[in-house]
C-alpha cells in the first residue's frame, strides 16, 4: 500500500489492496478448520454433528475479525493520506510564499544593484571628466614651461654664437695689431735706411711688403667691421631674448593665470582624490549587493531543489488566499448608487471572495461624486457587503477634515450693489434670483432634505459657472464654462472645507493640466493628464504602506503605469477579465514581473493564463465553474458622476 507518493492520494487504491488480501486470510482459515475436522475422528454422532456446526461459526468469526482489522487499517491509511495531502499543500504554499518573498527581495536587490551601478558609472564619468580637466590644465602648464625653456635654449644658443663672433673679432684685431707692428717695424727700418743710397733695392722690397701689409690690414679691417656689425645685431637679439626670458620668468612667478593654473591643479587633484574614494565606496557597495544577489541565488536554488524533491517540478501554481495582515483595496473608477443596480454587481462578487477569511477590503474610486459618502453608507447599511470598510477618494479626502456636522448657511458671492429679487422659491431658500437689470441671474437646486445641491450663475441668460455643495452645504467645487463653447468646461476648482483651493483642472482642446495646491495657496505639483494625477495620488496618499494591496482591473488606463512603476510601495493584484491584450498578459506573468498574485474572472481566462505561465504564481478564480449571470435586456443606467459638464 503506497502511502507517500508524489502528491497523489492513495485512498482509492487502499480498499482494493486490502480486499485482495482478505480472501487469502479467509481461505487459510477455512483450510485450517477443514483440516481439523478431517484428522479428528468422532467417537459418536453428537461429536460429529457438533464439529460440523462449530466449523462455520469459527470461519465467520475469523472473517469478521479480519474485515474489522482491514477497515481499521484502511481508515488509518486514509487519515494518514489526508494528513499527508494537507501537509503537502501546506508545504507547497510555504515554498511558494518563500519564493514570492525571495522574488520580491531579488527585485529590490536588483533594483538597488542597478541604481548603484548607474551611480558608479556616473561617479566614474565625473572621475574621467576630472582627469581630462586635470590633463588639460597640466598640459597648459607644461606648455608654458616648455615655451620658457625653449626661449632660454634659444637665448643660450644665440649667446654662444655671440661669444664665438666676439672671439673671431678679437682674433682679427690681434692679426691687425701684428700687421700694424710689422708695418711700424718696416717703416722704422726704412727711416733708418733712407740715407743710404746703396740700399734702394732693399728699401723698395720693404715698401712692397708694407703695401701688402696695408692691403691685408684693409681686408682684415673690412672683416672686422662686418664681424662687429654682426656682433651688434647678435647683441641686440641676445638682449631681446634675455628680456623675453626675464619677462616669462616674471610672468610665471607673478602672472595670475599661472597662479590660477596651480590653484586649479591643486583643487582638481583634491576632487580627483575624493572621487577616487567615492568610486572605492561604490565598489564596496556593489560587492555587498553582489553578495546579496549570490545569497538570494543560493536560496532560490535550495527552493528549486526542494520543489523537485517533493513535487518533481520547479513551477507550482497555488490558490491565492487573502492575508488578514494585509490591507486590501478594490479599485473602481466610480460607485453606482444602490437604487440603480439591476443585478449583482462587482462589489458583491469581490465581497464574497472574503467570506472564508478574516481579511477585509476598502473601496478606492477616482471619479468626483458629490454623493459618494451617502452612496457608500447605503451599501454598508443594506447588508449586501459584509467585509467592506471605508471608501477612499481623492476629492473626498479634501473634505475629510470638515468639522461641519449640520447644515451651514450659504452666503452667495453676489454683487451687493445690484438689486437682487427672488423670482422663485422663498426668501430663505430661493430657487431663482435675478438682478434688477435682468442681466444676471442665479438658480439654486436642493436635495430632498432641502440641503443645497448646486448653484448656477448666468450672465445675459448664459451659464458661466456652477458651484457644487455637499449635504452640509459646504462648497465642494466650482466649474467655469468655456466662453467659446458652452458645452465644455474651461476649468474646475476643488476646495477644502475652509474654501482654500486644493486642486484645479484647466482644460485645453487636446489635453488637461491638473495642479495641486497646498494650504498656503502655493502650487505643489502639475500633471499633464488626470491619470498621471490619480497614479501619483495613489502612491503618495492612498496606498503608502508595503502591506497595502490594490486589486485593480487590467483595463484601467493607468494599470500599466502602476505595473512598471518601481517606486510604488503597495502590492499590485491584477484582476484579469479578458486576455485580448497578449502583450500585457506577458508582462504580468514574466519572470521579472512584480506580480505574484492574480485574480481571473473565469476558468477560460484561467486556462489561458496557465498556458503562458513559466514561473510560480498564486491564482484566484472568481467563477471556477464558468457560469455567468445573464444580464437584463433592458437598458441600465451606469452613473459616472463628475462635476456636470454644461449642456
Amino acid at each position: 500500500m503506497k502511502l507517500f507518493g508524489h502528491g497523489k492520494k492513495v485512498t482509492d487504491s487502499a480498499p482494493t489492496t486490502a480486499a485482495s488480501e482478505a480472501p487469502k486470510e479467509q481461505t487459510k482459515a477455512a483450510q485450517t478448520v477443514i483440516h481439523s475436522t478431517a484428522t479428528v475422528e468422532p467417537t459418536n454422532e453428537k461429536k460429529t454433528e457438533l464439529a460440523s456446526v462449530s466449523a462455520p461459526v469459527a470461519k465467520e468469526d475469523a472473517y469478521q475479525k479480519l474485515t474489522a482489522k482491514r477497515e481499521q487499517l484502511e481508515k488509518h491509511v486514509n487519515e494518514l493520506n489526508q494528513q499527508y495531502g494537507d501537509a503537502r499543500n501546506e508545504l507547497r504554499s510555504q515554498l511558494l510564499a518563500e519564493k514570492d518573498y525571495l522574488r520580491t527581495q531579488s527585485r529590490a536587490v536588483n533594483r538597488d544593484y542597478d541604481k548603484l551601478a548607474q551611480q558608479r558609472n556616473a561617479d566614474f564619468e565625473v572621475f574621467s571628466q576630472l582627469q581630462d580637466q586635470r590633463n588639460k590644465v597640466a598640459a597648459k602648464q607644461k606648455q608654458l614651461a616648455a615655451s620658457l625653456n625653449e626661449t632660454k635654449q634659444e637665448f643660450a644658443e644665440q649667446s654662444a654664437i655671440l661669444a664665438k663672433m666676439k672671439a673671431q673679432s678679437a682674433q682679427i684685431n690681434k692679426q691687425r695689431q701684428k700687421l700694424d707692428e710689422k708695418e711700424h717695424k718696416l717703416l722704422g727700418d726704412l727711416s733708418q735706411q733712407g740715407n743710404l743710397n746703396s740700399l734702394m733695392e732693399e728699401i723698395d722690397a720693404k715698401r712692397k711688403q708694407i703695401s701688402d701689409i696695408n692691403v691685408r690690414d684693409h681686408e682684415l679691417e673690412q672683416a672686422e667691421n662686418g664681424v662687429n656689425q654682426e656682433i651688434v645685431k647678435q647683441e641686440k637679439a641676445v638682449s631681446a631674448l634675455n628680456k623675453r626670458v626675464s619677462a616669462q620668468e616674471q610672468a610665471n612667478n607673478q602672472d595670475d593665470e599661472t597662479a590660477d593654473i596651480q590653484k586649479r591643479l591643486a583643487e582638481i587633484d583634491k576632487k580627483v582624490s575624493l572621487q577616487q574614494e567615492k568610486l572605492t565606496a561604490d565598489d564596496g557597495k556593489l560587492r555587498a549587493v553582489k553578495q546579496d544577489k549570490g545569497n538570494l541565488a543560493e536560496q532560490f536554488q535550495q527552493l528549486t531543489d526542494l520543489m523537485k524533491f517533493y513535487f518533481s517540478s520547479t513551477k507550482l501554481i497555488d490558490n491565492f488566499q487573502f492575508d488578514p495582515s494585509h490591507h486590501y483595496v478594490f479599485y473602481s473608477n466610480t460607485l453606482i448608487p444602490l437604487s440603480q443596480l439591476s443585478d449583482q454587481n462587482g462589489l458583491e462578487i469581490i465581497d464574497h471572495l472574503f467570506d472564508k477569511t478574516d481579511a477585509h477590503f476598502d473601496l478606492l474610486t477616482t471619479d468626483f461624486n458629490r454623493e459618494l459618502s451617502e452612496i457608500w453608507a447605503d451599501y454598508l447599511s443594506s447588508g449586501i457587503l459584509h467585509h467592506a470598510g471605508h471608501v477612499i477618494n481623492p476629492y473626498l479626502d479634501f473634505q475629510r477634515n470638515a468639522d461641519t456636522q449640520q447644515h451651514a448657511d450659504v452666503a452667495l458671492p453676489l454683487d451687493q450693489s445690484q438689486d437682487w429679487q427672488v423670482n422663485a422659491g422663498t426668501e430663505e431658500q430661493p430657487e431663482m434670483i435675478r438682478s434688477a437689470s435682468g442681466k444676471q441671474s442665479v438658480t439654486l437646486q436642493y436635495r430632498a432634505d432641502r440641503s443645497l445641491e448646486s448653484v448656477k450663475y448666468f450672465q445675459n441668460d448664459k451659464l458661466f459657472k456652477m458651484a457644487i455643495y455637499d449635504q452640509q452645504n459646504v462648497l465642494l467645487a466650482t466649474q467655469y464654462v468655456d466662453p467659446r463653447d458652452a458645452k465644455h468646461a474651461a476649468s474646475e476648482i476643488y476646495y477644502r472645507p475652509d474654501h482654500s483651493v486644493a486642486l484645479e483642472k484647466v482644460f485645453f482642446e487636446d489635453h488637461v493640466v491638473v495642479q495641486t495646491t497646498d494650504a498656503g495657496k502655493t502650487v505643489e505639483r502639475t500633471f499633464e493628464t488626470e491619470n498621471d494625477y490619480y497614479e501619483w495620488w495613489m502612491k503618495s496618499h492612498a496606498l503608502t504602506h508595503p502591506d497595502d494591496a490594490l486589486i485593480i482591473d487590467t483595463d484601467t488606463p493607468y494599470f500599466e503605469q502602476l505595473l512598471k512603476d518601481d517606486d510604488r510601495r503597495f502590492e499590485l493584484i491584477p484582476l484579469i477579465t479578458d486576455v485580448d491584450n497578449k502583450a500585457l498578459i506577458e508582462q504580468i506573468v514574466a519572470e521579472d514581473s512584480p506580480v505574484n498574485n492574480i485574480i481571473v474572472s473565469d476558468e477560460a481566462v484561467h486556462q489561458v493564463i496557465l498556458k503562458q505561465l513559466k514561473r510560480d504564481m498564486h491564482i484566484m478564480v472568481l467563477d471556477p465553474a464558468g457560469v455567468t449571470n445573464d444580464k437584463a435586456n433592458a437598458a441600465t443606467i451606469k452613473t459616472r458622476i463628475y462635476i456636470p459638464k454644461v449642456s
